[in-house]
């Protein structure tokens, strides 16, 4: 279940990887809107909290074309027509561990929903890596947080959302994403990191 008061839609699978955590803040601000399963995905070996340390490992592992193994994973997503994967971009496409969970399951009639957090690249070349991974899945416009203040998430967030709709339409699925206000309190802080309270508590999937 997601967080209390919150919209649920048991046909809508939010699935995240977040480093620093502003990935998550974006997987939280999409729940809110469209309700929906949360899912952190996360590396059976934690990657390192120094940018640097943690940079050398991503990079060997994208050299690599490795995937490493996650601490846990969904046993089953067939219940899910929509599912939103988010990330931060890493060396201009996605952590591996991304790839780890999308390769893990099938995505045949599924609609995938890309989003991504980053200084400054964008999602193109990142959304090529998921079409890789799921070629059956089908793909919508990718939405792309560049160093955004917390109110300026928001309206992209809320805008992307409505494209999204339509763009599923297009597919010719069952069409599940109902769009709410995103009920959220959010500030920011001098060190640029946002941090908001949902409603009166936040849910970690």
């Amino acid at each position: 279940k997601g967080p209390e008061g919150l919209p649920t839609n048991p046909k809508i699978l939010i699935a995240y990887f977040s480093h620093t955590g502003n990935t998550e803040l974006a997987a939280w601000q999409i729940q809110a809107a469209v309700g929906g399963q949360l899912f952190a995905i996360q590396t059976e070996v934690p990657y390192p909290q120094d940018k640097s340390e943690c940079g050398k490992i991503a990079k060997q592992e994208l050299a690599g074309n490795e995937r490493p193994p996650l601490a846990v994973d969904l046993a089953d997503i067939s219940q899910y027509d929509t599912i939103f994967i988010g990330y931060p971009v890493w060396y201009g496409t996605t952590p591996m561990a991304v790839r780890t969970f999308l390769e893990a399951h099938d995505f045949s009639g599924k609609v995938l929903v890309p989003f991504c957090t980053s200084k400054k690249s964008g999602i193109e070349k990142s959304l090529d890596a998921i079409a890789t991974s799921c070629p059956q899945a089908d793909i919508t416009k990718g939405l792309a947080l560049q160093d955004i203040g917390t109110g300026k998430m928001q309206r992209l967030i809320s805008s992307w959302l409505e494209g999204v709709r339509g763009e599923i339409d297009t597919f010719g699925r069952h069409n599940d994403l109902q769009i709410n206000k995103i009920p959220v309190l959010t500030f920011k802080v001098s060190t640029g990191i946002l941090l908001h309270i949902m409603l009166i508590r936040h849910w970690r999937g």
